[in-house]
C-alpha cells in the first residue's frame, strides 16, 4: 500500500476529530480502536491496552526491538468543546489553510503527525538500530492514567528518546512548570444576618486571607529558574454562604500554584501559612490550608542529544534553527523526565487555541510535522549505528 502523505493525514485528523473522547468521561478506547485499526490497514500489529472501562490507550512498534527505543507519544482525550462554536465541534471544517474542530491543535493533529511518520518510516523498513514506539495514551486531561499504565507495562531504558506532540506550534519545547492545588478553608460561627455579631463570618475571613495569597504570589514572581517563567500563586475558585440571611460558618477558595523544580506541597503550605498567620481575622474565626493535588514541573537538558537532534531535524526540513523554549501548559511529560527519560514537547497547533471555543489549527503544520517527526527518527537511527 502506498505511504502516506498529506490526504491521508487529513483523514486521520478528520476521524479522530469525530471521534468523542471528551474528558470526563474520556472513552478513549473507540479512538485507540481507530488508530490500530488504520495501522492494520498497512500490516502493522497494534495492541489495545485497556486502562478502565471504556478508556484504553495503542500502542505499537516498528524497527529492532532490542535497539534504542525512540517513543512518539500523545494524548486521545479533548476537553469538552463548550458552548458558542460557530461550527459543530466533532467535525473538521476548513477555512482556507485553517481548520477548526474540538482537538486539532490540543493534540489530534499530533497523533495524525505521528500516525503518518510512524507508518512511512515502517513501511521503509529501513531502522537498523532502533525500536520506535508509537503509544496514543488517555487521560492526559485529568489524571494521566493512561501513560502511567503504559510506563509501568513497557518500563522503557534510560536511554530513550521522548517525542510527546503538544501543540508547540512546531517549536522544540523542553520545560514546563507543574501545579499544585490547595483549598484553602474560612471557619467562623453561623447566625442570623439581622445579628451579624452574634456570629463570626466566614466569607470576611476569607477575603482577608485570599489577600495573603495575592501576596504570596507576588513573592513567587521575584523567583527565575532558566527556561521557566515565575511560579504563581492564584485564587481559581471560590464557595461559600448557604442562605442570603444567614452569616456563614465556612468558606473556601482554591488556589492553583504554578510550580518549579523544588517545591512540593508542604513547602508551599509552610511560605503560605507564614504570611497568612499574621493576618488579623474576625473574632471567633479560623482557616485550614491542605493540599488537593500535585503535578509535578519537566524540565529535560537542554544540551542533550535528543534536543540536538530535534534541532538538527528542524534545520535539515525547515531550513532556519528552531526556537527552543519552555511549555507554558502541562503535560506527561513529567512521567517521562521522573524516569530520566530525555524528552521533548514538540507538535503542530499552538497552545493558545487548546480548550478554547473554535479550536484552530493552520494546516501547514500537520504536514511539516509529519516530515520531522521522520526526519528525527532516521537521523537518530543514524547515529547509533
Amino acid at each position: 500500500m502506498a505511504q502516506t502523505g498529506e490526504e491521508e493525514r487529513v483523514g486521520y485528523l478528520r476521524d479522530l476529530i469525530a471521534i468523542r473522547t471528551e474528558n470526563p468521561p474520556g472513552n478513549e478506547k473507540r479512538a485507540a480502536e481507530y488508530v490500530s485499526d488504520r495501522l492494520k490497514k498497512y500490516a502493522i500489529p497494534s495492541e489495545i491496552q485497556m486502562v478502565d472501562k471504556d478508556r484504553a490507550n495503542v500502542v505499537a512498534f516498528a524497527g529492532k526491538r532490542d535497539g534504542r527505543k525512540v517513543i512518539l507519544t500523545g494524548h486521545l482525550d479533548v476537553v469538552p468543546p463548550g458552548e458558542g462554536w460557530a461550527t459543530d465541534p466533532w467535525q473538521l471544517t476548513f477555512a482556507k489553510d485553517v481548520c477548526h474542530g474540538r482537538g486539532v491543535s490540543d493534540m489530534k493533529s499530533g497523533l495524525a503527525a505521528m500516525m503518518s511518520a510512524f507508518i512511512q518510516v515502517k513501511q521503509q523498513d529501513t531502522l537498523k538500530n532502533t525500536c520506535l514506539i508509537l503509544a496514543f495514551t488517555c487521560d492526559e486531561e485529568l489524571n494521566g492514567k493512561g501513560t502511567r499504565k503504559f510506563l509501568e507495562t513497557y518500563r522503557p531504558d534510560p536511554d530513550t528518546r521522548v517525542i510527546i506532540g503538544e501543540p508547540t506550534s512546531m517549536e522544540i519545547q523542553i520545560a514546563h512548570r507543574g501545579v499544585i492545588r490547595l483549598k484553602l478553608e474560612a471557619l467562623g460561627r453561623q447566625a442570623h444576618s439581622a445579628a451579624p455579631k452574634d456570629g463570626s463570618n466566614a466569607i470576611c475571613a476569607l477575603s482577608r486571607l485570599i489577600a495573603g495569597v495575592e501576596e504570596y504570589h507576588r513573592q513567587r514572581q521575584k523567583i527565575h529558574v532558566d527556561l521557566l517563567p515565575p511560579p504563581t500563586a492564584s485564587c481559581t475558585m471560590i464557595r461559600g454562604g448557604i442562605k442570603d440571611n444567614v452569616i456563614p460558618a465556612a468558606a473556601e477558595c482554591i488556589i492553583d500554584c504554578r510550580t518549579i523544580p523544588g517545591d512540593s506541597p508542604e513547602k508551599l503550605m509552610g511560605e503560605l501559612k507564614r504570611i497568612l498567620d499574621r493576618i488579623r481575622l474576625p473574632e471567633g474565626a479560623s482557616y485550614q490550608l491542605s493540599p488537593i493535588l500535585e503535578m509535578p514541573p519537566g524540565m529535560t537538558d537542554k544540551k542533550c542529544r535528543t534536543v540536538a537532534l530535534a534541532e538538527e531535524a528542524y534545520e535539515n526540513i525547515m531550513g532556519t534553527a528552531p526556537r527552543v523554549k519552555d511549555f507554558p501548559a502541562c503535560s506527561d511529560m513529567p512521567q517521562f523526565t521522573g524516569l530520566g527519560l530525555e524528552t521533548i514537547l514538540w507538535g503542530p497547533g499552538d497552545i493558545r487555541e487548546a480548550h478554547k471555543t473554535n479550536e484552530s489549527l493552520k494546516l501547514y503544520e500537520l504536514h511539516k510535522m509529519a516530515l520531522l517527526y521522520r526526519q528525527f527518527i532516521l537521523i537518530s537511527d543514524r547515529e547509533d549505528g
